[in-house]
């Protein structure tokens, strides 16, 4: 099937409309579409994609383009939860070993289940080229957004930039309440990745938080990703893969996946939902099978707004609530932002060579890690890191078009530090060894060693825990 075949069929239209929010024969909810095509100037990256109003869907289904949909909404708030399978020392595994890869990803998939729902809350789980989207919908006028927008003291920065990001022809706007309880639904979704990563049964696949590299395992350096980092980006910013679209990432990216992975033909990104893993591993993810898909089930994102009071209620009694709190309070207060004095070299890598260090997650990590070893708060990490993003380092137009360094830099701050207090980092890959396998370590001959920062860190987390 071609994809032109694939995205003609009515059924499937119909099922992209749904989750652009169009049911009921209503206009679309999601604020524009942003899509990529096989003829796009290379390298094709999403965050060049092309963005256009969601009553235009028509057109990128005609150019068989892979397709997303915006996070923001004009009715509602949109929750999504992201399980990556990663491995940079062998990125086409999801695509040439998508069987043994779908069994790698199915404990973390159940444990996330296990958490939503013991909350009730029913998302809509979606099956994509490497792993799995959880998606639903909170309304603005639902209650809990107040509660929401109550969690975080300060309106985020990138509200007032909204306007030199916007693309032309584009038409909307993030009142400063929901850019609040955008950060706010970011604390929640921060908590039940926290009750993942701490429920879910140990394996030879190790959890992480936003693509943090790991050290060296059975195979290579293979981990799955709990993905929530679009949270630490402004709302009108970024997108999630829109269901029944056409998965074509490792067409894109030959140079990422290799020319093995670039045969592998395009894949539906379709539902699972409840079907067993091995019931959905039959029926396959090839464009029919989508196609069949989009004649069986429904595509509309669940109003979570009851079972998102239910997660409110209880993160607001957790330390890691009470670590946010304090996080924030410290915020408010001026901070030094100088580099400090006496740090090992693979701590300073990603002070002294930023860009593009201090976005790799794992340098982000070990900074945290570090310092707060050494006596600094993370309002203090997360000021260094800020003055360090607002410098000349050649950064070109990303703080421009697609991030905030106040809202980054708070936001993987936070997460890191959060980790320690909710007791989700116990710190078994902070050494010099795993520095090295990480690609954290220069290289070169240093005094450090990270066992002693590690056992100091260790010695403070009892007093974390208790919110102090």
């Amino acid at each position: 099937m071609t994809l032109r075949q694939y995205y003609a069929d009515p059924h499937v239209r119909e099922r992209i409309r749904e989750y652009l929010g169009a049911a009921a024969g209503r206009a679309p909810t999601a604020a524009y579409v942003a899509s990529l095509r096989m003829h796009d100037a290379r390298p094709v990256v999403w965050e060049h994609a092309r963005r256009q109003p969601a009553s235009e869907i028509d057109e990128p289904c005609r150019e068989g383009a892979d397709i997303a949909r915006s996070l923001l909404d004009s009715d509602n708030l949109i929750f999504l939860f992201e399980l990556d399978y990663l491995n940079p020392d062998a990125p086409a595994e999801p695509f040439t070993h998508p069987a043994e890869v779908l069994f790698k990803l199915e404990p973390a998939y159940q444990a996330v289940r296990r958490v939503l729902d013991s909350f009730g809350l029913k998302a809509y789980s979606l099956a994509t080229g490497r792993g799995y989207h959880f998606t639903a919908r909170i309304p603005v006028t639902a209650p809990v957004l107040d509660g929401l927008a109550d969690l975080v003291p300060e309106i985020p920065a990138w509200v007032d930039t909204l306007e030199s990001r916007r693309d032309p022809g584009l038409s909307y706007s993030v009142s400063p309440r929901t850019a609040s309880a955008w950060t706010g639904l970011g604390c929640l979704v921060e908590y039940l990745a926290n009750l993942v990563i701490t429920t879910a049964p140990s394996g030879a696949v190790p959890l992480v938080f936003n693509g943090t590299r790991v050290g060296t395992g059975l195979v290579g350096r293979e981990c799955v990703s709990i993905d929530f980092s679009y949270v630490g980006d402004p709302l009108d910013a970024r997108y999630t893969r829109c269901a029944f679209s056409a998965y074509q990432w490792h067409h894109f990216r030959p140079d990422i996946f290799g020319a093995t992975a670039a045969k592998v033909p395009e894949m539906a990104a379709m539902p699972r939902n409840r079907r067993a893993l091995l019931s959905f591993m039959r029926a396959g993810r090839s464009l029919d099978a989508g196609r069949q898909a989009a004649r069986r089930g429904r595509a509309m994102l669940p109003d979570v707004s009851n079972a998102m009071q239910k997660v409110l209620a209880q993160y607001l009694a957790s330390p890691l609530a009470a670590f946010h709190r304090r996080f924030y309070a410290d915020r408010r207060q001026p901070a030094a932002a100088s580099i400090p004095e006496g740090l090992p070299p693979c701590a300073l890598a990603c002070l002294t060579q930023p860009n593009d260090l201090l976005l790799r997650p794992e340098h982000l990590q070990h900074l945290v890690r570090t310092l707060l070893a050494r006596g600094w708060s993370a309002a203090q990490v997360s000021a260094l890191v800020e003055a360090t993003y607002l410098a000349d380092h050649e950064w070109g137009e990303r703080w421009r078009l697609n991030m905030d360094p106040a809202t980054r830099a708070a936001f993987d701050v936070r997460v890191f530090a959060g980790m320690l207090a909710s007791g989700a980092d116990r710190l078994i890959d902070f050494n010099c060894v795993s520095a090295q396998e990480k690609g954290l370590c220069p290289g070169r001959a240093c005094a450090a060693n990270l066992r002693n920062d590690a056992e100091r860190l260790a010695r403070m987390l009892p007093l974390q825990d208790s919110g102090r």
